[in-house]
């Protein structure tokens, strides 16, 4: 039986899939140890997930600021010794890094000790801690037509879709409503800004709900973990029945929310398009413009190209709320809505599978 440690820190783009390879790794008996950061994001989204165990890193994304920036590498350094003593204490075999500020100081004690090393890219631009630690890394998952520009890199690649969590299965429209406090009847815009929230949706949403239900069309929104509780928002629809509009900061259920909705306006993180695409939703992308290497502008063409989605850039979100209307006025034809078909093997399987070859475990 091998150990894992799992470093997914940070972002829900970077915990999600991390969650699911363990939820894998530990169906087939493996060990697992997540290793997370400590933004609230991390804590709040594992408090459902008590088969886990986990340790929170210090360590601290690169600052701006030239002060700050000592403090970054103290984090590091802090975590990188932290991540020694986990590594020999707890017999980890293998250190699977799934992107993030994190990845660094856990790479690195993972290499020194001499145990095997993966690393997972879920946007289709490679993050720049994927960029640096994968010359040390025994195998890299990249989505599928990504590669490395370098030829003795792309040899450690292995190709798979983002490993989504267990619990993503499509339920009942009416059931998934009445588990959110939504009306059964009519069509619903989730409105979703990542892990962490995003403002300028947020405040798109709260500037146009009444505009959207006059068009009978209900507004879920997720503000994210700064914001205040669960709120409901009366409005009116164009029949002149009460609509209640639903503002939540956080839901840690995102298969009730998925499958109660009828179009999603989001931003463009890998693992929101990729759940969205599970659940066969038509999205329309607003990209978060100071996204690292444009990686979200990037990964909403990609969906653009395949007719899942309609990008509007955030400098144009003022005809944001035309688009929408626009898209259930010609019932959403524009858009490639099937859910895929079933592969012979889920993501998580292609990637558990390649990496319990490595360690020995198949």
């Amino acid at each position: 039986m091998s150990r894992y440690a799992i470093v997914c820190g940070g972002t829900g783009g970077h915990l999600g899939p991390g969650i699911a390879i363990a939820e894998e790794l530990m169906a087939r008996n493996g060990e697992c140890l997540l290793l997370i950061s400590d933004k609230v994001i991390d804590g709040v989204m594992l408090k459902k997930y008590d088969q886990f165990e986990y340790v929170v890193l210090p360590a601290k994304p690169l600052a701006k600021n030239i002060w700050k920036i000592f403090e970054t590498i103290k984090s590091q350094f802090v975590s990188f010794y932290q991540c020694i003593t986990l590594i020999k204490n707890r017999k980890i075999d293998c250190v699977i890094g799934m992107g993030g500020f994190t990845n660094f100081p856990a790479v690195m004690a993972a290499f020194l000790t001499g145990k095997k090393i993966v690393l997972h890219e879920s946007n289709r631009v490679i993050g720049k801690s994927v960029k640096l630690l994968a010359c040390l890394a025994d195998i890299v998952f990249l989505p599928p037509q990504v590669d490395f520009r370098s030829k003795s890199l792309n040899k450690k690649v292995s190709h798979a879709s983002i490993p989504l969590r267990r619990e993503m299965q499509k339920i009942d429209k009416c059931e998934a409503r009445e588990r959110l406090g939504l009306d059964p009847r009519g069509s619903v815009v989730t409105v979703l800004g990542g892990s962490q929230g995003a403002n300028a949706l947020n405040e798109w949403a709260i500037q146009n709900f009444q505009r959207l239900n006059n068009q009978n069309l209900t507004v879920c929104c997720v503000r994210g973990i700064r914001s205040d509780s669960r709120e409901e928002i009366i409005g009116t629809s164009g029949d002149g029945n009460t609509i209640r509009n639903l503002f939540l900061p956080f839901c840690n259920d995102m298969s009730s929310l998925l499958s109660a909705t009828d179009l999603l306006v989001c931003r463009a993180g890998a693992g929101t398009i990729a759940e969205a695409i599970l659940f066969g939703l038509p999205m329309v992308l607003v990209p978060y413009p100071s996204a690292a290497e444009n990686h979200q502008e990037v990964n909403a063409t990609f969906a653009a190209n395949d007719s899942r989605a309609i990008v509007v850039r955030q400098d144009d979100i003022d005809l944001l709320a035309n688009i929408v209307i626009e898209c259930f006025q010609k019932n959403l034809k524009n858009f490639q809505m099937t859910t895929p078909p079933d592969n012979e093997h889920s993501a998580v399987e292609i990637i558990v599978n390649r990496i319990q070859r490595m360690t020995g475990n198949e």
